[in-house]
């Protein structure tokens, strides 16, 4: 996938007479929307319009069903998962625009797809968790309190103690899916009865059962809250229902913050990259791999904008599409991360250079005969992510003893020198990254120097007496 940005406009039916929205919002072409923004009337009755044009990658109107965006935009992703690839599908809009009911068809057509094209060559997982406010909660298990947005030594999201559940079927992935989605909290609004009141971030994960040390494939799937106004409220509603408004808003605008870093044109002014400010709120760190500039994985996000049609809800389709066609047009590509030369960095150690090491400082506890107990086939990304207890169990496990004593110091000494190589690892891999930044916008600068020279010479060339009189008969 050439970009890692699929942009969809989709605006839902009018709920109002449809002779009041007719040509409010219309198709400029395949990709475009243009919403035409009545004007105030001083001098005449005719209608004006302000029309305002927004580019994407596809755009449907009230016509279009969700298996047309299904097709046409994730089930694409479906083998990128299954090969190690993180994809986001995220609907993102006003509060009854349209997003749970396009999220949900599209999230039941991409589980039969993706269970299918498994063909058993993966596990299966799912975890569920709904940001509400400043609450983290688990849509698997209710009585889970301790679930939270993390970030992992390796620079990636997690939700951290949320509950995994394995699935061998597509039915049975449906079923915890619709579940979670059921769990989510909703109130009725002035604009929508069933208004969704949390951001529901769903992820399904791929293992690899043939290469253990793979990069799991994640689909994950997200339902965000719909951007409310102080307007959409009528005065009896309760003061804690402005306030969930005012944390759902809080959020969306870092969210916005986000795109804006992401789809910055002009680097700082030393070349360093622009700053995204994805741990700024729990639901942005949750969509890092989206929106981070410096890659681990291979990522694509499909961000679907959806929208109403009436002119009640102008403004607030404006302003969903003018942040959603920013992310068509972002000028940064994502880089990724390399192995360094030294070898240094332990995320790209093979099974073979770990046991290495841990036969360097693991003696004599640790022996060629018995260290594969020890590493278990797992590469230096992989065991970075082994817990200190499982690491203990393993030491002993691999010397078939109970571990005290010198066995119990040598395997603490061991697993504090590989924890720092761990921390170690990711300052070098930071590091290379903001170098590789930095090559890139030196070599971006020189290419925009040498096409002003060239630009230089053109118009010189133009000002010359010869050149700017054309001979006669020239054009006749």
């Amino acid at each position: 996938m050439e970009r890692d940005f699929t942009v969809v406009f989709r605006v839902r039916p009018s709920l109002l007479d449809t002779a009041s929205t007719t040509g409010l919002v219309e198709a400029a072409s395949t990709g475009e929307l243009t919403v035409n923004e009545p004007r105030t009337k001083l001098h005449t009755s005719a209608d004006e319009y302000t029309p305002h044009t927004f580019a994407a990658d596809a755009a449907y109107l009230a016509a279009s069903t969700s298996d047309d965006v299904f097709r046409a935009h994730i089930a694409p992703l479906i083998p990128f998962v299954l090969t190690g690839g993180f994809a986001t599908v995220l609907a993102y809009g006003q509060t009854g625009s349209g997003k749970t009911h396009t999220l949900s068809q599209c999230s039941r057509l991409a589980i039969s797809a993706l269970v299918a094209a498994n063909a058993d060559s993966c596990h299966i997982e799912v975890c569920a968790i709904e940001l509400y406010g400043k609450a983290q909660n688990d849509l698997l298990d209710a009585s889970n309190t301790r679930v939270m947005v993390a970030e992992t030594l390796q620079a990636s999201s997690t939700f951290a103690r949320a509950t995994l559940r394995t699935v061998s079927s597509a039915d049975e992935l449906l079923s915890h899916v619709e579940a979670a989605w059921a769990q989510r909290i909703t109130r009725g609004t002035e604009k929508n009865p069933h208004s969704s009141r949390s951001h529901a971030l769903i992820r399904i994960i791929c293992r690899s059962k043939l290469d253990a040390n793979a990069t799991p494939g994640v689909l994950q799937l997200v339902d965000l809250a719909g951007s409310e106004r102080a307007a959409d409220h009528s005065p009896t509603q309760a003061q804690a229902r402005m306030a969930e408004t005012v944390a759902i808003n809080t959020s969306l605008m870092t969210l916005k913050q986000c795109i804006r870093a992401r789809t910055s044109p002009a680097p700082s002014a030393n070349g360093a990259p622009p700053h995204i400010p994805f741990r700024s709120s729990k639901l942005t760190l949750a969509l890092k791999e989206a929106f981070d500039l410096y890659a681990r994985q291979p990522t694509h996000t499909v961000f679907i904008a959806t929208a109403s049609p009436d002119l009640v809800d102008q403004p607030a389709t404006l302003n969903t599409l003018r942040y959603a066609a920013a992310l068509v047009a972002a000028p940064h590509a994502r880089i990724q991360l390399q192995p360094d030369p030294q070898g240094r960095n332990i995320f790209f150690w093979t099974p073979a250079r770990l046991a290495e090491w841990i036969l360097k400082y693991a003696s004599p506890f640790i022996t060629p005969a018995n260290v594969e107990a020890l590493v278990q086939g797992q590469d230096g990304a992989a065991f970075a992510r082994v817990p200190k207890q499982q690491f203990y169990a393993r030491f002993a496990n691999a010397m078939d003893a109970k571990l005290e004593g010198k066995a119990e110091a040598k395997a603490k000494e061991v697993y504090l020198k590989w924890w720092k190589l761990v921390i170690a690892s990711r300052t070098i891999s930071q590091k290379a990254l903001a170098d590789e930044w930095k090559k890139r916008h030196a070599a971006k600068l020189a290419h925009e120097a040498e096409e002003e020279g060239r630009d230089a010479e053109v118009q010189r060339l133009l000002r010359l007496e010869a050149v700017a009189k054309a001979p006669e008969g020239v054009g006749a």
